[in-house]
């Protein structure tokens, strides 16, 4: 998981409820060699398995409210995902078998959070507060490559190999613990909570590990579909400030994730050590680093408005558009026209239609550049068909 929550919490608790550790146990059943993950311990959980499970789970999520079915935000983040997940392909991180049975499938979720998270079987999602909070698609790229290497490495599998082999563990300790409880009832329950102290101590360790390999793994798969490294930096630092308001200050073992500034650290490292790269994720036939500039922020700003922030937030966007749009001359930057954008579908939002069309008509204005068949010249097309 990229943030600090999600990836635990939503998997092991929809684990718990499509399955009980005895079928679990049952389910595990050895794998071929060519379908160990690239990287770290191996996982017994069969790759058919792990899609059934992840297609029960994802059901759910489906006929979620908050499950959010918005094509233009869909078609932005899959323009980021195709890249990451041909690159994965090219290094080899996905095997025939996985790319096969899995469903690769991103879906986005109404919630204001900086977060996105991974299933079994090859399920992404992305709450809109993270695509509203990353300053450009860099960063985006940061935390999917990030999530899909989760997918790759088959860490949720892994996850829940290690928690059966703990399973015999945890009965003898609790054998242990009654057969102690007929000589001294404080020892037994010192053996009891010994064992359990160690295995969720396991646990924990196992769970950063995990989280350093799919930061290790997903700055390469972003490396390799052309994204600038430095998202990666400015993705944790974005996490970094907003964990601050939800941070426990817990001692940095008994976390599920490594520390923030020990992560930007080694970011930093792999950037030095990384070839130079352009500063946006450009190739040549491709939209301008303006152009790219521009539909980011656009994007971003469809993401805040549609994640429902108040009435309060939709009158402050409506007020810096109503700004914007009064300033002279037709220049402007990324977050002018982000912030314009965003007054546009607030306006929409509170069914006021004339300030709508008046933002609509000097964003037009600003992007009249703009050729057609760009994804700026489609978002503007789109704006049309909303303001009609």
């Amino acid at each position: 998981m990229y943030p600090l929550i999600r990836f635990k919490s939503i998997a092991l608790a929809a684990l718990l409820v499509v399955a009980s550790p005895a079928a679990l146990h049952a389910q595990l059943t050895p794998r071929p060699s060519s379908a160990l993950p690239s990287l770290g311990d191996s996982s017994e959980l069969a790759a058919a398995e792990e899609r059934r499970i992840g297609d029960r789970i994802a059901a759910g999520i489906y006929r979620d409210p908050d499950y959010m079915d918005d094509p233009v935000l869909f078609d932005y983040v899959q323009g980021i995902w195709q890249p990451l997940m041909a690159a994965a392909r090219a290094r080899g991180d996905i095997s025939g078998e996985l790319d096969e049975r899995f469903a690769w499938d991103v879906f986005l979720i109404r919630d204001r959070s900086v977060n996105a998270f991974a299933l079994p079987g090859g399920y992404l999602g992305v709450h809109l507060g993270l695509i509203g909070v990353v300053s450009n698609r860099d960063e985006l790229a940061a935390v999917l490559g990030h999530e899909l290497s989760h997918v790759s490495q088959r860490h949720i599998s892994r996850l829940i190999s290690q928690q059966a082999r703990q399973a015999p563990w945890m009965i003898g300790t609790m054998i242990l613990g009654l057969l102690a409880a007929s000589k001294n009832p404080q020892a037994a329950n010192a053996v009891i909570a010994g064992g359990q102290a160690v295995a969720a101590q396991t646990q924990l360790n196992f769970s950063r590990d995990m989280e350093r390999e799919a930061d290790r793994v997903g700055t390469g798969v972003m490396l390799d579909a052309g994204f600038d490294p430095r998202g990666v930096v400015g993705m944790f630092e974005k996490l970094q400030q907003s964990a601050r308001l939800n941070d426990s200050g817990g001692f940095a073992y008994l976390r599920t994730h490594p520390l923030s500034t020990e992560r930007i650290g080694d970011a930093q490292a792999r950037q030095q050590l990384a070839a130079p790269t352009e500063a946006s994720s450009v190739k040549p036939g491709a939209e301008t680093a303006e152009q790219l500039a521009l539909q980011h922020a656009m994007m971003s700003a469809r993401a805040r408005v549609l994640g429902d922030p108040g009435v309060d937030i939709l009158r402050s966007m409506t007020a810096e558009a109503q700004r914007i749009a009064a300033s002279s001359g037709a220049a402007l930057d990324a977050r002018s026209v982000g912030a314009l954008y965003a007054g546009v579908l607030a306006a929409l939002k509170s069914r006021d239609f004339k300030t709508a069309h008046v933002y609509a008509d000097r964003l037009r204005a600003a992007l009249s550049g703009q050729a057609a068949d760009s994804q700026v010249g489609q978002t503007l097309a789109l704006l049309q068909l909303e303001n009609a």
